[in-house]
């Protein structure tokens, strides 16, 4: 898809794509029956030249055989003729010459036998043959006596008619003819407005023009150019002459029996003569389409400014909006759509405005994944089934850390604790579900579950021990972690609600972390919390059964990130473990050696003499034979 920088260079565009093909289409239309129109036009303008080349043929053939039957009557020249005196005959045939107007440009006597008796041609006849004897047959054939064709004479084409002569009776022919020379193409030219040329074809090869109105450089072209054949005959042909486009009539005037000798006209008109004018309205049109799309652009500049200027305060507006800036209402003096979004922007920004102080209140609370929780959705009692990781958190010696001190200076104290914790908590993707005293309840996986919820909360409690350690020798965390299924929703009554998590995971959670002060450890995971977070390292604390619960657990100490624990840590979690799985197989004596060597390089003295005093009193009451390691807990 195109990618518009502006909405007034897309609104060009499209106003673009739609005038292109519209005007294109009236241009393409409108040009294209001009060019139909010219070259009709000029087609008709050709056959109106062919038709009164024709004419003009036709009436000097007429004035013609108005010259030759005058000579019928002609009582001189039929006194000559009786008496047999052929050089009065010629005499009174060149004074008819003479007297024509160059209408006519030779005459023939023929006798009845078809002896040449005068030819003012000289063409050396004695008897008629071929074409002439042909028009002879013609003549006599026809019933006014009359006939007309076109011969070469002298290789010139010449146009002939034959009529007979009556003393009374008819006693001879008379053939008279005038020349398709030069002087008849300037006639015609000068009548019908077009070139005009004779050709003459003796053979496919050998073209000759006898006559034209071209110049000899443009006759030279249209002797190499012409196509002459049975179609192009009477057909239009266009032949470029010197760069200028002449469209091209051909007219068959003569052709020989035999095929051998051919007489056409060509009549010819500039096509781009005719064209200019075509040209010229293409041109007025184009400029004419100019100004429209110029006209267009400028409208579609200034309605389109209409329109961005307000988007572009409306689109500052909601990016100040987007940044948490509420407090400047948009501008725009428009009573159209603008103008309803310009109002809706604005109270849209006063109701983000009001929610965001209701979020900024309701996030000093409750935890901002909560506060989204809430704003976003449905507020309703109930809630859904998640597998979740629960860590609380307790401050191990903050009791003793505050005696002496006021009670304001506690209250400054416990919150720069709870702070600390809080901000490892949500720094790892917690949420803190709520704050008991000097403890914290977190969350990982409600209301928002992850893949690494367990890593993160497992993270969460190394950083809140080590954070500890660092704020005061005086104190320690106490850390609780397990991993199960939770319902988390909103808990309360319809006039109060909390969003929370309950369930039995939730409480072995607590109960975890008030064993860490029995086991003297700065935390305890469980073994569900222990199998989702694999990329730790663990030591084995007991397996036991807590108050009010019937079935056991096996408890671990969180030692690190797998691979960062020291060497001397694992071996010690090492051999407390062995010696803990001697302690489950009822060896007391090799148990207590076991814990008792541990005491020399265990740092945790408390978590030894846990196990040295139970195997003293088990080597003096024995469990019972159900008994598989597991340590019950009556009260919390």
């Amino acid at each position: 898809m195109l990618a518009f920088g502006s909405f007034r260079s897309r609104l060009s565009f499209f106003l673009l794509c739609l005038l292109t093909p519209v005007l294109g289409g009236i241009f393409y239309y409108v040009n294209r029956n001009n060019i139909e129109y010219t070259e009709e036009t000029i087609n008709s303008y050709l056959e109106l030249g062919a038709n009164v080349f024709d004419l003009t043929r036709a009436q000097q053939a007429e004035t013609l055989q108005a010259i030759t039957n005058s000579l019928t009557w002609d009582f001189g020249f039929r006194t000559a003729f009786a008496s047999s005196d052929p050089a009065t005959l010629f005499g009174a045939s060149l004074n008819v010459l003479d007297r024509s107007i160059e209408k006519a440009d030779m005459l023939m006597i023929v006798g009845m036998d078809n002896k040449v008796v005068i030819d003012t041609q000289l063409q050396g006849f004695v008897d008629l043959s071929g074409a002439w004897l042909s028009l002879l047959e013609e003549a006599d054939a026809s019933e006014d006596g009359l006939a007309e064709a076109i011969i070469a004479i002298n290789g010139d084409p010449f146009q002939l008619i034959a009529l007979p002569l009556y003393l009374p009776r008819q006693v001879a022919w008379i053939i008279g003819g005038f020349a398709l020379d030069q002087n008849f193409v300037n006639t015609v030219k000068q009548t019908i407005v077009s070139e005009v040329s004779i050709i003459r074809r003796s053979d496919e090869d050998n073209l000759e023009i006898v006559a034209s109105t071209l110049s000899a450089s443009k006759q030279k072209i249209l002797a190499e150019r012409i196509a002459i054949n049975s179609m192009s005959v009477e057909s239009l042909q266009r032949i470029n002459l010197e760069g200028e486009e002449h469209t091209t009539l051909l007219r068959s005037l003569f052709e020989s029996a035999s095929g051998t000798l051919q007489v056409l006209a060509v009549i010819q008109r500039s096509y781009d003569e005719n064209n200019d004018n075509v040209v010229q309205f293409r041109t007025l049109l184009i400029q004419f389409y100019g100004v429209i799309i110029v006209i267009s652009l400028i409208a579609v500049f200034f309605l389109s400014r209409s329109v961005t200027n307000p988007l572009v305060r409306l689109a500052s507006a909601v990016q100040k909006i987007e940044k948490g800036e509420y407090g400047k209402p948009v501008e725009v003096n428009s009573r159209d759509e603008i103008g309803n979004l310009a109002n809706s922007v604005n109270s849209m920004a006063r109701g983000l405005a009001e929610k965001e102080k209701v979020r900024d209140l309701l996030g000093k609370v409750v935890s901002n994944q909560i506060a989204e929780q809430l704003l976003n959705n449905p507020v309703e009692l109930g809630g859904e089934e998640k597998v979740v990781t629960i860590v609380f958190s307790d401050i191990r010696g903050f009791t003793g850390f505050c005696e002496g001190l006021r009670p304001q200076q506690v209250l400054v104290e416990l919150n720069q604790v709870l702070s600390t914790i809080s901000n490892i908590i949500e720094k790892h993707n917690g949420v803190v579900d709520k704050f008991q005293g000097d403890a914290v309840m977190a969350l990982f996986g409600a209301p928002i579950q992850s893949e690494f919820d367990a890593k993160n909360a497992m993270v969460a409690a190394l950083e809140i021990v080590k954070a500890m350690e660092a704020a005061d020798s005086r104190l320690s965390a106490c850390v609780g972690v397990n991993t199960g299924l939770v319902v988390a929703g909103n808990l309360g009554s319809s006039n109060r609600l909390n969003y929370s998590v309950i369930g039995d995971a939730v409480n072995l959670s607590a109960r975890l972390e008030s064993l860490t002060r029995l086991y003297n450890v700065t935390n305890i995971v469980s073994e569900a919390s222990k199998e989702a977070a694999p990329s730790f390292s663990y030591m084995e604390l007991d397996e036991v059964c807590v108050a009010g619960r019937s079935q056991s657990i096996k408890i671990f100490e969180l030692l690190g990130v797998s691979g960062e624990v020291s060497v001397p840590k694992m071996a010690m979690a090492a051999e407390f473990t062995a010696a803990l799985q001697v302690y489950r197989t009822r060896n007391w004596d090799l148990a207590e050696r076991l814990f008792s060597q541990l005491l020399a390089s265990c740092d945790n003295e408390v978590l030894l003499k846990v196990f040295l005093e139970r195997i003293n009193h088990f080597q003096s009451s024995p469990p019972p034979d159900s008994w598989v390691g597991v340590y019950v807990f009556d009260k919390k």
